[in-house]
């Protein structure tokens, strides 16, 4: 006798309380609250710090890399995330899901993207798998800003921060005429601070993505 599987075992704890997750898209931005931090104080702080200083309820950001699409061998929805410390990383996006005490999720998406412009999203993500974790410092900050050479240099070596990440896949994938199009902070000087300076605040603010799931 065949077992009836519920909707309820279906969905996830999170989803319990915030309502079933939409049918994700490549490139769709997932923003996530940590309600508890791993790991040490210094990392607790600055997540607070953050949700504090920028009055957000969100202090991190992620990727869709490829949504659930059982046709085509995809069970889950995989995500792509800068982690602090260790870099640019690809997870289920059930490690949010199955969670609910210590995470909560919402999700954006850009309209009117193109399968041309999110395949060129997913190579960029892709390409940086393994980037290390990117904190620009102050000094370093004001020398790229300054010196075209520093920049340069510093953008070379590939490294993100979580929001960071996800603006400048949106920034390499457009064309250079629609790029005003996917900027979520409001005031930038250049694409270094445009990339180093981008918060999950911008993000979550933003009109240039509309929100699909969990508004905050």
């Amino acid at each position: 006798m065949a077992v009836k599987t519920t909707t309820k075992k279906q969905i996830s704890s999170l989803e319990h309380i915030r309502g079933k997750l939409p049918p994700l898209k490549e490139a769709d931005i997932v923003l996530i609250r940590h309600k508890k931090v791993k790991g040490s104080f210094l990392r607790t702080l600055l997540r607070i710090t953050l949700r504090k200083i920028t009055k957000s309820y969100w202090d991190h950001t992620a990727l869709v890399l490829f949504p659930k699409n059982p046709q085509k061998g995809y069970f889950y929805n995989q995500i792509i995330e800068a982690v602090d410390p260790r870099g640019i990383e690809i997870h289920k996006l059930d490690k949010y899901l199955k969670n609910p005490e210590i995470y909560d999720i919402g999700v954006k998406r850009i309209p009117g993207l193109n399968m041309d412009t999110r395949k060129r999203i997913i190579a960029f993500m892709l390409m940086n798998v393994d980037a290390p974790y990117y904190r620009l410092k102050l000094r370093r900050f004001l020398l790229a800003i300054f010196s075209r050479k520093f920049s340069e240099k510093l953008l070379g070596r590939q490294r993100f921060c979580c929001s960071g990440f996800v603006q400048k896949a949106f920034y390499e994938a457009a064309n250079w005429d629609q790029r005003e199009k996917i900027i979520f902070k409001k005031e930038f000087l250049s694409p270094i601070e445009l990339q180093e300076t981008t918060t999950p605040a911008d993000i979550a603010r933003s009109d240039k993505a509309v929100w699909i799931y969990n508004e905050h």
